[in-house]
């Protein structure tokens, strides 16, 4: 495998992984605070506790594109030998940082965009260079 692909699947992981431990803490707290403890050990809980995961996975990514997009519009990062250059000034880096590692290949400078307005507005028609 490419290392921005073993980069991007451990950044996957562990954001799962942290985000499942905040989904279990939550659920603990609310099954302990109404006293139905053993309520945790039913599948309708563990459903609840991955569900509530993956929303908060979502909701995460998305932070962290927004984030992302903001620091790229401030023109608080840059590209220096091949690395990602993030100006540590902001609140949110950490979530440029998470944005960077989840999506390493199409971050990088050469890299075609996706948007096919972008790639259709560069061209120039023929006859008008």
């Amino acid at each position: 495998m490419r290392a921005s692909t073993l980069v991007s699947l451990r950044a996957n992981t562990v954001l799962i992984a942290l985000c499942i431990a905040a989904s279990d803490a939550a659920w603990l707290t609310v099954c302990g605070c109404t006293g139905h403890v053993h309520a945790l050990e039913t599948t309708t809980v563990r459903l609840a506790t991955l569900a509530s995961a993956a929303g908060i996975v979502l909701v995460v990514r998305r932070v962290a594109k927004l984030a992302f997009d903001a620091a790229r519009a401030a023109r608080r990062i840059a590209w220096a030998a091949d690395q990602l250059v993030i100006d540590g000034n902001g609140p949110g880096d950490w979530l440029v940082q998470l944005h960077v590692e989840l999506h390493p290949a199409g971050l990088r400078p050469g890299a075609a965009h996706a948007c096919k307005c972008a790639a259709a507005s560069c061209r120039v028609p023929r006859g008008r260079a």
